[in-house]
């Protein structure tokens, strides 16, 4: 926030697409000054996957970990484009797990899915959590 004073309070005056991404003024994005780490000095970037890099090992391995355990396999928000999460539909189509899509676009698997909706992921995720969580046997309390 020192090294580049009033930018978040114009950037969250940007509209946000679907898919989080967003169209930033040229002179705004011109102006942003990158701080190094404090303690490497090297250049910080969030822990996510950029289009066109590579899932962490460790990563992946947790995924498929949780993969082996789940029943079915809900994707939400994702057009599924990169092999990296498709290949999980497939694997799910495999062993027969019912797959649902919740994306407000066209996905790499709608013809692969038990069932896709096609709405914004915050109202569907919100309305789930209002029919299934008071149902839901050692369902954390409601807040």
């Amino acid at each position: 926030m020192e090294a580049n004073p009033g930018w978040l309070e114009t950037a969250s005056e940007i509209q946000l697409r679907p898919d989080g991404d967003s169209e930033l003024p040229g002179d705004l994005v011109a102006a942003f000054s990158v701080v190094g780490c404090r303690v490497c000095g090297g250049e910080l970037k969030p822990d996510v996957v950029f289009f066109g890099g590579t899932v962490a090992e460790r990563t992946l391995t947790a995924a498929w970990a949780l993969f082996e355990q789940a029943e079915v396999l809900l994707v939400v928000g994702s057009s599924l484009t990169v092999y990296s999460g498709f290949r999980f539909v497939r694997r799910a189509r495999e062993l027969d797990l019912p797959v649902a899509l919740i994306n407000q676009g066209p996905t790499r698997a709608d013809d692969l899915a038990h069932i896709k909706v096609a709405a914004a992921a915050s109202e569907i995720l919100a309305a789930l959590e209002r029919h299934l969580i008071p149902a839901w046997p050692g369902a954390l309390p409601q807040h």
